[in-house]
């Protein structure tokens, strides 16, 4: 099944100057991070605002789609969170959504999928919906001026197209179709392995800068949009999903999480040459490696391994899960990353 939900894709320095177009005298509703909005504010038109606050629940989903129920279509303009959440109430509401990031942090404004987690912030499930996305509007002036630590996490949540794919589907596939999302999601790494990077170039969004967006966004989203569940998450994912308990880890970004989970699927995997490129590639850009560098304990350590066997997209990938197992990967990452600086 080929999943792909944005019919207008723009990318370019003054993309939401064309939002008054789009909206063509619609009845509008700006549905909007705190944040987000200080960030777009300038560029945006004068339109009713709905905030949006916390993760992206049920309880939100139904609270918003009341809020929203009276409008002709919904402008989103935030991150992840705020984006999934978006295209949840757009579909219980049969309302059209018009995208606007403000962070590049992940592939959520494509995909037709949110991920859900319950109100303490912890993951849930995601759902495929059948959303479509009017339109996704990529503002030079915005994206260029969003957090530099965002855009790294974002890099290394599309790094995670091709570790959890290969370990899914292998480096190839029969299916012409499973075949282009593994190309695309290799694609990816390589272009994100090869384009150096600093808070100095992204601010001034050269095209080299635009081309690691596009990965981070329109690629990345495509990979799963094509390959479905024969390129979709894995370990690298499944970590991050078994670490949302743990109080330390709830402000480290999800791309940040998710490569310690890419070096733990790795390194379990028996995966040496990709283990010690990624690690590399994290290191450079101040990622966290270890179970210290998450600000876990010993004991949390401990059943974070029990935790990881439990997860359903750990469990996709035939090997060995098993509490002890899994310690035992956990602890020689810590002792591979001490070694190697």
């Amino acid at each position: 099944m080929i999943r792909q939900a944005v019919l207008q894709y723009i990318h370019e320095e003054r993309a939401v100057d064309r939002l008054t177009t789009l909206l063509a005298d619609r009845k509008a509703v700006l549905l909007h991070g705190k944040q987000a909005l200080e960030a777009a504010r300038g560029y945006l038109p004068e339109l009713p605002k709905i905030e949006f606050s916390g993760h992206c629940t049920d309880q939100q989903v139904e609270r918003l789609a009341e809020r929203c129920a009276t409008y002709e279509v919904i402008v989103a303009v935030g991150g992840g969170s705020l984006i999934d959440t978006a295209k949840q109430v757009a579909v219980k509401q049969n309302r059209p959504l018009i995208v606007i990031p403000t962070l590049v942090s992940n592939c959520a404004p494509w995909t037709p999928l949110s991920v859900m987690y319950d109100q303490q912030g912890q993951y849930v499930r995601f759902d495929t919906i059948p959303v479509v996305i009017e339109a996704l509007l990529l503002d030079h002036r915005i994206l260029a001026n969003s957090p530099y630590d965002y855009f790294v996490a974002g890099l290394v949540d599309t790094l995670a197209k091709w570790y959890e794919a290969r370990a899914l589907s292998g480096t190839s596939a029969d299916d012409p179709v499973v075949e282009s999302a593994l190309r695309m999601a290799e694609h990816c790494k390589a272009l994100i392995l090869r384009t150096p990077i600093s808070p100095e170039q992204f601010k001034a969004y050269p095209s080299s800068i635009q081309h690691l967006v596009e990965t981070v966004i329109p690629l990345a989203g495509s990979v799963g949009g094509f390959g479905d569940e024969a390129t979709r998450g894995a370990i690298g994912h499944g970590v991050h999903n078994a670490l949302s308990p743990f109080p330390s880890t709830k402000t480290i970004l999800h791309g940040s999480k998710v490569g310690y989970g890419l070096l733990v699927q790795e390194l379990l995997l028996g995966e040496t040459q990709s283990y010690e490129e990624l690690q590399h590639y994290l290191r450079d850009n101040q990622q966290p490696t270890t179970s210290t560098e998450l600000g876990l304990t010993e004991a949390e350590r401990e059943n974070l391994a029990e935790r990881i066997g439990q997860e359903p997209l750990c469990q996709l990938i035939e090997t060995d899960l098993s509490p002890r197992t899994m310690l035992a990967t956990l602890m020689k990452n810590d002792q591979q990353a001490v070694r190697s600086r």
